[in-house]
């Protein structure tokens, strides 16, 4: 039988070293949920929009999905054999490449500061407020800077977010998708409108010196190469491409 994991201490030895910053929010306690069968041997994970799948292949657990399931959801198998089973129970999920940071870094203090300061005139860098994490959450280019967060008040004890800001309006934002005690999971999300302006690389370089000046680890994963690119430039050190299915339901 399939059920919900009471505890993430169940099936932390499923999720052992696997270095992905929403599973480390997962672990303690911080946000999202996981299904097992009743040994522990097979689970499922999900967080915001992933899902990770990890332990001994099970066709039960890779088919289970919540009553009220996203439209848009990232499956990723922890080993190549839970593939099939993905590509069995969701045949209309598209194969993709994702690109892995280590989890430490070559970060410069010095070129991070040149690149935060990188913004148009009209433009300025600010804080992630109440304000802007509202209007974080009425436009769907912006929502995934704030959309793991209930309200600004947990927000604003967890999480931390840098936004790239014209005549008041949010265009551009760095911020957390997740947090967990020591390191959060980086955002970031630029309005159509306002693409190559250095406005995302100024965001991410300034988000990073905050998390550095507080000790916190400014976990990335990239989603395609554009991103990867942007990554290296920051600092991060590649940890290898890794397979993942987009489904949209």
């Amino acid at each position: 039988m399939i059920g919900r994991v009471a505890s993430p201490q169940c099936i932390g030895p499923l999720l052992n070293g696997w270095e992905e910053g929403m599973l480390y929010a997962y672990l303690a306690g911080r946000m999202g949920y996981a299904v097992a069968d009743g040994a522990y041997r097979s689970a499922q994970v999900r967080v915001g929009d992933f899902c990770f799948f990890a332990g001994e292949p099970d066709a039960r657990v890779a088919a289970w999905q919540p009553e009220n399931t996203r439209p848009y959801t990232i499956l990723i198998p922890r080993t190549p054999d839970w593939r099939p089973l993905i590509e069995q129970c969701y045949p209309q999920a598209r194969l993709t490449e994702r690109y892995a940071f280590a989890k430490k870094n070559a970060f410069q203090r010095a070129k991070l500061s040149v690149l935060a300061a990188r913004v148009p005139d009209e433009y300025a860098l600010r804080w992630m407020d109440g304000a802007l994490f509202r209007q974080a959450g009425q436009e769907e280019w912006s929502r995934d800077l704030t959309s793991q967060y209930p309200d600004w008040e947990d927000f604003a004890a967890h999480g931390l977010g840098i936004a790239a800001v014209r005549a008041g309006r949010l265009l551009c934002g760095a911020s957390c998708y997740a947090d967990w005690p020591g390191g959060i999971e980086v955002e970031i999300d630029t309005h159509p409108s306002h693409r190559r302006l250095g406005l995302a690389r100024a965001c991410a370089a300034a988000l990073i010196l905050a998390c550095l000046e507080r000790g916190l680890h400014p976990s990335w994963d990239a989603a395609h190469p554009v991103s990867a690119h942007l990554d290296k430039t920051l600092g991060y050190l590649p940890a290898g491409a890794y397979p993942a299915y987009e489904l949209w339901q």
